[in-house]
């Protein structure tokens, strides 16, 4: 297992023994998790992509993530209607299942996995699923929700949020093959380095063991649906799509990540069962940790 992910499983469980021991909580998460998605993250999408040449299909990558999300929504409707689930509950099952984690979780270990070339791939899924986030995910929050909720706040979020605009500012340059000057690099470069760990501690810290005591089985399921689910639909979408070899080994990584954390702060915004959802983020988050070690060995069957 590469020192990367060592490093990464290692912050984890450090963060989830600060958590337990009450040393810090919630609060310290949600100020980690704001630097981490406005500060390094939009220094590491400037940096792991400015060297990258976008082949002519990068267009598949946004369309593979409406191929795994939207089925899955689907296939967890139907599963919260079979399991007869209250609506708020049901919201929060499809908001658990739907979200895939990517700024924490995806985009760390497809770095330390596949390099920049394999992350510049996982971004552009990210648009794709990002969007979905924002516009169906919310919509269908907001309709299973207890409260009401400012509809264009998630638009807002998604158009003033540094990621996107981080990563409009690398395919504008890429389009014109222009590159970061070295002193902006070098400035940008230590920043970058940040993301990894600090996005491993931000999940450490986001680990609540109270909330999964309270909903085990019916997110037992929703973790099941959300991975098992999500590789499936993740193989299948790169066989539609016809994807490369590297497009092929993201977007099956990616697709069978666990649940974001983005899911705990809509089902609080909407009024949905937020222990549920906080038990699918927090189970799906230690069983992808569990399987790090074996990541490496999935990725070079995908990618030879």
């Amino acid at each position: 297992m590469p020192a990367t992910l060592q490093a990464f499983i290692g912050i984890f469980l450090l963060g989830a023994l600060l958590r337990a021991s009450g040393l810090l909580g919630k609060t310290h998460a949600e100020r980690l998790a704001a630097f981490v998605f406005s500060i390094s993250l939009p220094a590491t999408i400037l940096v792991s992509l400015d060297q990258v040449t976008f082949a002519p299909t990068a267009w598949k990558l946004p369309l593979a993530a409406c191929l795994v999300t939207l089925p899955m929504l689907l296939v967890s409707w139907h599963l919260s209607r079979l399991l007869h689930l209250p609506r708020p509950t049901r919201g929060g099952f499809m908001l658990g299942t739907g979200c895939i984690n990517s700024v924490y979780f995806a985009y760390p270990v497809v770095l330390a996995t596949l390099g920049d070339r394999g992350l510049a791939q996982a971004i552009l899924f990210d648009l794709g699923q990002t969007t979905l986030t924002l516009t169906v995910l919310y919509g269908i929050a907001v309709w299973h929700g207890a409260t009401s909720s400012n509809a264009r706040s998630p638009m807002v979020r998604f158009v003033s949020s540094p990621p996107l605009w981080a990563l409009c500012g690398s395919l504008l340059l890429s389009l014109f093959a222009v590159h970061l000057p070295a002193w902006l690099r070098d400035l940008l470069t230590p920043i970058h380095l940040t993301t990894t760990p600090l996005a491993s501690l931000v999940l450490g810290l986001s680990i609540s063991f109270t909330a999964v005591r309270r909903a085990w089985a019916v997110a037992c399921a929703g973790v099941a649906l959300r991975m098992i689910g999500g590789l499936l639909l993740g193989i299948t979408a790169t066989f539609v799509l016809n994807l490369s070899e590297m497009e092929r080994a993201v977007v099956v990584l990616v697709a069978a990540m666990p649940s974001a954390v983005t899911a705990v702060i809509f089902a609080a915004d909407t009024g949905l069962d937020e222990d549920l959802v906080t038990s699918i983020v927090a189970l799906s988050i230690c069983v992808g940790v569990a399987l790090l070690p074996w990541l490496p060995h999935l990725t070079l069957l995908l990618f030879g």
